[in-house]
Parts: C-alpha cells; structure tokens; sequence
C-alpha cells in the first residue's frame, strides 16, 4: 500500500510539473500579446509595411541583368527615402542639394513610402514597448531590425555616392541584405534573426511573407 500510495504522489507530481511546464512553454506569447500596448503595434505595423517598400526597391536595383549604376543608385536612394522619411535630422530639399551634404532624403527621386521613416516608425515602436513593459524578448527584437536598418543607410548612402560600378553594387548588394535582415523571419523563434517580423508576432500582429 505504501509502495503504491508513493507512486500515485510521484505521478501526481509528474503530471504538476508537466502543467506547469506547459505553462512556462504557452506563456511568453500570451503574455506578449497583452504586454504591448496600441501605439506599439500600431508602429511595428508601418514600420513592417515601410520595409517591405525598401525592400521592393532594393530589389529592383538587382532586377536587370544589365543594370547601370545609375538605376541601382535611383532605387538606393529610394530605400534611404523610405528609412529615414522627411523628417530625418539630415533632411535637405532637393532644391538645396549639395554633393557635400549628401542628403538623406531626396525628393527629386521619389519616396515610395509614406514619409514619415521606417527607422522613426521603429524607435517608436521601440519606446512603446519599453513604456509599456513589454517582454524583453519583443523589445531586444526591434533593437536588432534598428541596429539592421541603422546599417543599410550606411551602405545605401556609400551606394548613392559610389565612386566606381564596384562600389555602387557591392554597398547596394549589402544594403539589400541587412534590409531582409532588418524585416526578419516570420516563422523564426529567435529575435535575433526574426527582428521586426519576430517583434511583430509577439505582439499579436499577423505577418505577411
């Protein structure tokens, strides 16, 4: 009877530490999704829908066998229209252009986007999340899709004002890259390489592929 009584309170005890196992496991999403308040879903949702343009630019610039470093510069430029928007602290109108300068943002070109700044639309996310006491996990993932995004404007900027072929192609190459990097993995469960697709999963926001 004891031998039996001692199994019955080992499986009672198994069967505890397999709920709350389970429940370690289900949380971190449930408690994602409640953790993040409106205006962080609402920025996460444009930033997501600003890199997808960025990205669609940047892949243009790659689309013709044949292309000219003068294409690959227009779409280079675009993708900088779209991450930093009007409001970047390096505006300059196109009328005020100045090689010297090297704008951010070029109206001239064009900017697919919304003007406002995928990156300004992710800090923002990014402040949301921490007021709002969201998972770590949510907010150490939008740092990785800035600290991307950060890197593309580099790379594009170094593609727009390339001195040779070489040079425009291997920064725009780059740029494209750390732009897929900055959008991240749907399906992935790591922030580090699900960024602002990851960010956006926690917080309960359906992601387009």
């Amino acid at each position: 009877m004891i031998k039996l009584a001692g199994q019955g309170k080992l499986r009672m005890m198994v069967g505890t530490l397999g709920i709350l196992a389970l429940g370690w496991v289900m949380s971190p999403a449930v408690a994602s999704a409640e953790g993040v308040n409106e205006k962080a879903k609402a920025s996460l949702q444009k930033a997501h829908d600003q890199l997808k343009l960025a990205i669609d630019q940047a892949e243009k610039a790659f689309e013709s066998p044949r292309r000219s470093s003068g294409a690959v510069r227009v779409h280079m430029q675009r993708v900088l229209n779209i991450l930093g928007g009007k409001n970047s602290p390096e505006y300059i109108d196109s009328s005020e252009y100045s090689e010297k300068l090297r704008p951010h943002f070029s109206e001239k070109i064009g900017n697919p986007g919304d003007g406002h700044g995928a990156l300004l639309y992710m800090k923002e996310a990014q402040e949301a999340l921490k007021a709002s006491n969201a998972p770590a996990t949510a907010q150490e993932a939008v740092d990785y899709a800035i600290l991307h995004a950060s890197m593309v404007e580099g790379h594009a900027r170094e593609s727009v004002h390339g001195a040779g072929i070489k040079q425009t192609h291997e920064h725009a190459a780059y740029a494209t890259a750390l732009l897929v990097g900055a959008y991240g993995k749907g399906d992935s469960d790591s922030p580090a390489t699900g960024a602002l697709s990851y960010a956006m999963k926690q917080a309960g926001l359906k992601v387009s592929q």
